[in-house]
């Protein structure tokens, strides 16, 4: 295809595990809609039957562009793969990437992980089950030997027993578009996925990401909805993409939702063009918390154990743990006022870092957005120093003390 369109929306379907039947009722969604001559929906779904398809998705209709031996998509140079040839084959002004599986944070999983269990017996049966949660935590993780630090990742491939951990998916996706061009927007059809420290990797990677803080309901994305919009107006920025996935995503379970079965919802649109200014206020306020660590450390405890968390209680909301901070601390504290400068920086607006936030659940109703890692102590994980929010802000270094004191 020679023409240029104005949006190529690639989904990096790694379905060899068990949500192989979830992405046939996604691939159904998004055929309700399908591609225009301004919007190719191009879908690589790698399945449990060690076969990976390309698809060119059209309404009512999935015709194959190419099929190959089953991939690894736990293996960067997969997914910067299938991003240059889509780019290259399907040439657009603008690029979506969206990363579709299991997800679990910036957390990587343990070396003695159990692929097994996250596969279907076998995959005809898997459609048939009700649709499962993308959550590793909420569906079979809880089998894993009961690790109370199991670490999670994205992209998991059960056949090759491998995933993407956060550096590799800021590899990955900064070496798909020639002459290092960002993605216009990331996408993470996952769970847990907006935290700072994500989003901090991927700045240099993409101008947008969109993610949820909260583990994923099963029906994830509404991509009918979301196409709809799409090829209705694409001309669509970046920015309003990401905005109008994120909207879509809260008013679909609005209107959809079941607490007993999905629980709760999360979406937000992050600018990581932005994201200097959350970061800034993040590390002022690791930098007054780690000085005053034995005035402040009781508040902190309190602000943490009482802060908005999710699935994985070490992944707290940044913006709730701050407004904590700011009822517990004294107003003219350096803490205090470096807390209400996060609360600040993560406001909802249209020029800042966080630019839409959907909520839907009465379990997740002080979400702003972003999360953030503070874990209990005794249970931090090492691997975080190796990111690179870890080796520039002062957060890490006062977790360090925290735990100390």
């Amino acid at each position: 295809m020679s023409n240029t369109a104005q949006w190529t929306f690639l989904v990096y379907m790694a379905g060899d595990n068990n949500l192989e039947s979830a992405g046939d009722d996604d691939l159904k969604e998004m055929q309700q809609v399908g591609s225009t001559p301004q919007v190719n929906v191009i879908v690589q779904f790698d399945t449990e039957e060690n076969k990976t398809t390309r698809y060119r998705v059209e309404k009512g209709s999935l015709p194959v562009v190419e099929e190959m031996p089953g991939v690894d998509c736990g293996d960067p140079k997969v997914l910067t793969d299938f991003i240059q040839w889509g780019a290259k084959t399907y040439p657009a002004a603008h690029y979506l990437v969206d990363v579709w599986n299991h997800g679990g944070g910036w957390e990587n999983l343990p070396s003695d992980f159990d692929y097994n269990s996250i596969r279907s017996a076998k995959p005809a049966r898997a459609r048939k089950l009700q649709r499962v949660k993308r959550s590793l935590f909420r569906t079979t993780a809880r089998k894993i030997g009961g690790l109370e630090d199991a670490k999670r990742a994205i992209a998991i491939d059960c056949g090759s027993h491998d995933y993407l951990d956060t550096q590799e998916l800021r590899m990955a996706v900064a070496s798909g578009l020639p002459g290092g061009q960002k993605v216009d927007v990331l996408g993470c059809d996952a769970c847990l996925m907006n935290m700072l420290e994500i989003a901090f990797e991927m700045k240099d990677a993409a101008g947008y990401m969109v993610g949820s803080e909260e583990t994923e309901p099963g029906a994830g994305w509404p991509y009918a909805d979301v196409l709809k919009d799409l090829t209705g107006t694409p001309a669509m920025t970046g920015a309003q993409l990401a905005n109008t996935i994120a909207k879509r995503y809260g008013a679909w379970y609005q209107q959809n939702g079941v607490a007993s079965r999905d629980g709760a919802a999360t979406q937000s649109a992050l600018n990581l063009g932005q994201i200097q200014t959350a970061f800034d206020a993040v590390d002022q306020l690791g930098g007054a918390l780690l000085k005053d660590i034995q005035k402040v450390a009781g508040g902190v405890a309190l602000a943490r154990n009482t802060a908005q968390h999710f699935e994985y209680p070490e992944y707290i909301d940044l913006g709730d743990f701050a407004a904590q901070l700011v009822s517990r601390l004294p107003r003219t504290s350096p803490s205090s006022k470096a807390a209400a400068a996060v609360q600040a920086a993560l406001k909802v607006s249209g020029k800042g870092f966080v630019t839409q936030n959907a909520r839907w659940g009465s379990g997740v109703k002080r979400a702003t957005g972003v999360s953030i890692y503070f874990p209990p102590a005794g249970e931090y994980s090492p691997d975080y120093a190796a990111l690179q929010f870890s080796k520039e802000a002062r957060w890490n270094k006062f977790l360090q003390a925290f735990f100390k004191a």
